[in-house]
């Protein structure tokens, strides 16, 4: 049985699934095995993955139907036979001591989970990277239980920088099996989130490290339209309040007071993803006149935080449900961004 499994979800991922495939080949740590889970790609994918399998004994393929990321790592953890597992996305690349590093961390001190910073990058050719910084990856921290629930759980609560990606991380596989009980709630967005949020909460302790050995590429579905935005906004709200009402009763108003916040700032977010659809200015319209109507947002307008932190303008018009100033919201952020997106989608193909 090897130590680590490592586990890449492929959807249609191209030529970049060569330099993932290979970063994890070269590493330093020899003890793991590799499990490529392909999504129904309708590329290559899939004869790249078995090409790859028949070079290397320690990589093994699995072939399914189209169910999404969420499935996708679930049935590379339920197909694992080792007690640590590393989620790689198929477009992204790792450092090669990586594994080492990580393993190595979790056995000396005996952790439940290991996170290492990242860069984030653009392009292939002309490599583009920036390390995350934030306070923490300030130095590597060893954080135990009542830590990781006073200071990092909370961070997904106020739109801290605590990554919520489930890469860059080792999770001892146990934390893995039989939870994602938010999941099913989650259609695309947060499922990271959410899924950490639960294991979070279970594990007794975690090693921050600041080193910077995973290579995130920007980019992706980020430029896309989302059909499914607002619905995992709402179900992520009520999500996070369930975890506060349960673990955070004694600062559970300032917790409320952030995701409120949250929820009215992805609300900006939801109006300006309308206009990456293809939906004409009536429908998009509709779709406000619903937004503005649902429970979560009236019960988050409402809110202390929210009320000190928005402008009343914003406020009032979902308040009174000013669909034209909305709109214009939305549109506004779509023609300020699309420079911006041009130049990133540029970068990406380089």
């Amino acid at each position: 049985m090897s130590k680590v499994s490592v586990v890449v979800p492929i959807y249609n991922a191209g030529k970049r699934l060569h330099r993932c495939i290979k970063s994890i080949l070269k590493q330093t740590f020899r003890d793991f095995e590799l499990i490529l889970v392909n999504d129904g790609s309708t590329d290559d994918s899939l004869s790249n993955c078995k090409r790859y399998s028949n070079l290397d004994k320690r990589i093994r393929v699995m072939d399914k139907e189209n169910e999404g990321s969420i499935m996708t790592r679930k049935r590379g953890v339920e197909a694992s036979r080792s007690p640590y597992i590393m989620f790689v996305d198929a477009d992204d690349w790792i450092d090669c001591r990586m594994i080492e590093i990580l393993y190595n961390e979790s056995i000396v001190n005996s952790v439940d989970i290991t996170v290492c910073n990242m860069y984030k990058v653009f392009g292939d050719i002309l490599t583009v990277k920036k390390k995350n910084a934030n306070e923490y990856f300030n130095g590597n921290k060893l954080y135990n239980e009542h830590e990781i629930k006073k200071n990092l759980i909370t961070a997904y609560f106020h739109g801290h920088s605590f990554p919520s990606s489930l890469c860059a991380k080792l999770y001892k596989k146990e934390y893995l099996i039989n939870c994602g009980q938010y999941l099913d709630r989650i259609n695309f967005l947060g499922d990271d989130l959410f899924l950490n949020l639960e294991i979070f909460l279970k594990a007794k302790s975690v090693k921050v490290i600041d080193k910077p050995l995973y290579y995130y590429r920007l980019g992706g579905f980020t430029n896309k339209y989302m059909p499914h935005l607002f619905e995992d906004m709402v179900n992520g709200f009520q999500i996070q309040k369930e975890v506060i009402e349960e673990h955070y009763q004694k600062t559970k108003d300032n917790h409320y007071n952030g995701i409120c916040i949250m929820l009215l700032n992805t609300f900006k977010t939801c109006l300006y993803n309308l206009f990456e659809s293809d939906l004409g200015k009536s429908e998009i319209k509709d779709l406000i006149r619903i937004y503005v109507a649902n429970s979560s947002v009236k019960e988050s307008l409402h809110n202390k935080g929210s009320t000190e932190y928005f402008t009343k303008e914003y406020l009032n018009a979902i308040k009174n449900k000013d669909i034209d100033y909305l709109y214009q919201i939305g549109r506004h952020m779509y023609f300020r961004k699309k420079p911006k997106k041009t130049l990133n989608n540029i970068m990406s193909k380089l």
